[in-house]
């Protein structure tokens, strides 16, 4: 049976969602990516996203911001940005800590991003694990094609096969009556694609670069040639992953046409 205490609907668990983490969940996602034990894979991406990213002023806009602790992060870096997120509780935290930080150039809107108009004043709009959590992706993706400039950009950090069907989203879904669907790489570029976007990019998942490349069992090598040995050995497990798309979990890129 269902659970009686869960919202009646996954869009309804998005809005109360950081409601009903309490102020110990709260805590933690504000103060990601320090706070999460996938930091080495949130720093990760993060230094992706800023080599992706045109140079400050840029305009960006994060669709699913929850409590902005990306958005804070780039606003530090000079980007003006602004954040969207359905769930009150989020809003008001992403605003308590952009005040505390003195940033007038981050700001926010309590909005469904499947609803949101940006007006095509954006350089950059990207979901950074937020469109899996979407309703209608279709619609989300249009949204964010509306909020960009002429030969604005689409980034999204995405889960790939199989999510919805991992021990994590389960118990999430169980917890919160929250959306957890696949969001493979083919399956953005397709709704990106319908929504206008003419040229688009699949890059590696970043931690892939960083746990084949830079690795911690470099320690165990005995002398130079073990150490070579392992080096040419991540290398090689880092190009089958990018070339086979091993569970299509990656970064997508997309351009909205020039004109």
């Amino acid at each position: 049976m269902p659970d009686p205490s869960l919202p009646p609907d996954p869009k309804q668990g998005e809005r109360e969602y950081y409601a009903r983490i309490g102020e110990e969940g709260l805590a933690h996602a504000l103060g990601k990516p320090f706070s999460d034990d996938a930091c080495n894979v949130n720093l990760a991406n993060v230094a992706a996203l800023f080599q992706l990213l045109p140079p400050p002023p840029a305009r960006l806009v994060e669709f699913g911001c929850g409590v902005g602790w990306l958005t804070l992060l780039l606003a530090r870096r000079g980007y003006p940005v602004h954040g969207v997120d359905i769930a009150p509780e989020a809003i008001d935290a992403a605003n308590a800590a952009r005040d505390r930080a003195g940033l007038d150039h981050l700001t926010y809107a309590l909005a469904d991003y499947e609803e949101f108009d940006g007006g095509g004043t954006y350089d950059v709009a990207y979901f950074y694990d937020a469109l899996h959590h979407a309703e209608d992706a279709a619609l989300a993706v249009r949204c964010a094609a509306r909020a960009l400039k002429p030969g604005g950009m689409l980034i999204a950090f995405e889960p790939g096969d199989g999510h919805h069907d991992t021990p994590e989203a389960r118990e999430v879904v169980a917890k919160f009556g929250v959306h957890e669907n696949d969001m493979p790489a083919r399956q953005i570029i397709a709704l990106a694609e319908a929504a206008g976007f003419d040229r688009h990019l699949r890059l590696p998942f970043p931690w892939d670069t960083f746990r084949h490349i830079y690795r911690s069992s470099y320690a165990g090598a005995t002398d130079s040639r073990e150490l070579r040995g392992k080096y040419w050995l991540g290398l090689g497990r880092l190009i089958r992953r990018a070339i086979g798309r091993q569970d299509d979990h990656s970064i997508v890129v997309s351009w909205k046409p020039t004109n």
